[in-house]
């Protein structure tokens, strides 16, 4: 491995000057002899030690990179920083601090730990710790360890005889125990626990310990008692994942398990913690507004920095980046299905039943189609869609017509049921339409049908594609998970009307808003609810992935920004319509359309947090 070396290379036992940055490699075994200030990247390969009354401080945004090696050849690598002093490591949510291997190819145990016996303290903010093998291993130590993130080591921490404060953390797919201790004093309040092997290990002797206000949830093991521990334990205000003791009974290894061990006592809370997790923030800073109309329904779209929005009033409008009118053009009916910009155009049809193709630069309009009348035609069109060669068009009379992309005539059309509101979904040259007569449809790119499912409600919504498999939410608000050839892996019914808003596959989970105005997060292998929570009003517009969390906006005219891990809100705007249009992202740019008649442009700004 290349490493470049801009500032020093320090041999054994030399002491650091007060301030180290930029990039930084420290080898063989390295004694800090004085207080010592970290930032910039440090590239760690050996071993280094903060001697007793020393203080290293590790600046935001510093990340400390560990050179995998294995001397002794026991899989776990050599590079560890040992700490007899002290250790304060305070970044924050926009410059977290990151301790993680310095490999191309990071794996669990790239390095051993940081290492602590009789150290003053160990303060950690707003940190992330990876491809470690122990991450922090503390003897006779106090310390906190709060906002971070532990995650892709083999053991989240190894505590004894300790006082540590563990808060508002996010321990998840740690290949061993998310965390493990014994004999010590640890209150391990609002974390979010998930996908370990062992969630919490208890090795010996709870200590003087509090374990409550967590999610504990999605782990081989979500509490396993060690070999040696005895006695009795009662932990009361954690949610297990379930409301179903016996579920939870069967998540924990204690008595029931082995005689010799002693009983754990749970006493569940009965939903998810929404206070648990990471204390991520946020606002919503307005920038301008553009007045149509007519409502706004149509999600806008974007095409090198200018903005693309259609209204009931039937005009098709760009703008710029600072909300400048640059041209609109007259459909003459009602725009409310989604549009598509590419190949120089942008793409629409209306309440006519007219495609339209719009010249992207000056406005340009052309009738491309007119399809035939339906009794389904009274409110809702689908957004169009395209795959490599073909422009797709869902009609209100049920069929789906293709257009080749080129020359923009028609090549075929498939009678899929009608109504069709809903945009299709396209993968791997497989087309999966949606229909207001209970249908999905699945065809090739040639118009010719693979399989169809009927289910028992409309299908209003766009199908989402789950990894290999289909996600489908129908007017009843049953979700329903399909494999490719149309067979169905699992359905939940939510038990709430859904009608245009289509699931969120992000996170590693499935995000569903209904139109009772709860959103859920569902696990996407199983179904099962991990939170619901209601907003404000009803739901119609599908919610979208910010770099912040996921966003959607309600008929009450709330716009709201939700953590995707604890489902926090984490900022909130609101408008005075009803806000029925999918949220455009644009890096920190937001643009959305509503019922009071308005394109809105907002900025996400993330705040700092330093707690």
């Amino acid at each position: 491995m290349r490493i470049l070396i801009l500032l020093l290379f320090l041999l054994v036992g030399c002491a650091l000057p007060p301030t180290v940055q930029q990039q930084t490699l420290l080898t063989g075994k390295i004694l800090l002899r004085s207080d010592t200030l970290w930032q910039g990247e440090i590239i760690v390969d050996g071993e280094v030690t903060v001697a007793k009354g020393v203080t290293l401080t590790i600046a935001p945004g510093t990340s400390i990179r560990f050179v995998r090696r294995d001397s002794n050849r026991d899989g776990l690598g050599d590079a560890t920083i040992i700490v007899k002093g002290s250790l304060v490591a305070t970044g924050t949510e926009q410059k977290p601090i990151r301790f993680l291997s310095a490999e191309s190819d990071p794996m669990p145990a790239d390095w051993l730990e940081i290492r602590s016996d009789f150290a003053r303290q160990l303060l950690f903010d707003w940190c992330e710790f990876r491809d470690s093998a122990y991450t922090l291993h503390a003897h006779f130590t106090r310390g906190h360890m709060r906002n971070s993130h532990i995650h892709h080591n083999i053991d989240g921490c190894r505590l004894g005889r300790s006082r540590f404060l563990f808060q508002h953390n996010l321990i998840e797919n740690n290949s061993g125990k998310g965390i493990n201790f014994r004999d010590s004093e640890v209150t391990l309040v609002d974390n979010i626990i998930r996908n370990n092997r062992a969630g919490i290990f208890l090795f010996e002797k709870p200590g003087k310990s509090v374990i409550s206000r967590n999610n504990i949830y999605q782990n081989d093991i979500n509490l396993q008692l060690g070999d040696f521990f005895a006695e009795d334990v009662a932990l009361a205000g954690n949610w297990w994942g379930s409301a179903d003791l016996t579920a939870i009974d069967q998540s924990i290894y204690d008595r029931q398990d082995d005689p010799e061990l002693g009983h754990v006592d749970v006493a569940p809370v009965s939903a998810w913690l929404f206070s648990a997790g990471l204390q991520r923030r946020a606002q919503f800073k307005p920038l301008w507004r553009m007045a149509s109309k007519g409502f706004v329904d149509a999600a806008p779209v974007e095409v090198d920095g200018r903005i693309f929005v259609a209204s009931w009033d039937g005009f098709l409008r760009a703008v710029d980046s600072d909300g400048k009118l640059l041209w609109e053009v007259d459909t003459r009916d009602v725009v409310d299905g989604g549009l598509l910009a590419v190949d120089g155009g942008v793409f629409l049809q209306n309440w006519s039943r007219q495609l339209y193709r719009v010249d992207q630069a000056d406005g340009r309009i052309r009738l491309l189609y007119e399809y035939p009348s339906s009794p389904a035609d009274d409110h809702r069109q689908a957004g169009l869609t395209m795959t490599e060669q073909l422009l797709l068009l869902p009609a209100w009379n049920g069929t789906l017509y293709a257009f080749d992309r080129k020359s923009l005539n028609r090549l075929w059309s498939f009678d899929a049921g009608m109504p069709l509101r809903a945009t299709p979904l396209v993968d791997r040259e497989i087309i999966y339409q949606t229909s207001g007569n209970h249908v999905l449809t699945a065809l090739n790119t040639a118009g010719q049908l693979l399989w169809q499912k009927e289910l028992a409600a409309p299908l209003l919504s766009s199908p989402v594609l789950q990894s290999d498999n289909i996600l489908v939410l129908d007017k009843s608000g049953v979700l329903t998970s399909f494999g490719p050839d149309g067979t169905i892996l699992w359905q939940k019914n939510l038990a709430q009307a859904s009608f245009y808003s289509a699931p969120l596959v992000a996170h590693d989970a499935i995000f569903v808003a209904t139109a009772a105005g709860v959103v859920s997060k569902i696990n996407p292998s199983t179904g099962q609810t991990i939170w619901s929570r209601s907003l404000a009003g009803s739901i119609y517009a599908s919610p979208v992935v910010s770099n912040a969390g996921f966003l959607v906006g309600d008929n009450e005219g709330n716009l709201y920004l939700l953590d995707f891990d604890s489902g926090r809100t984490l900022a909130s705007y609101r408008v005075e319509g009803a806000i029925q249009s999918q949220v455009l992202v644009t890096g920190n740019r937001l643009y959305f359309g509503s019922r009071d008649q308005n394109l809105h442009a907002l900025q996400l700004v993330r705040e700092e947090n330093r707690k």
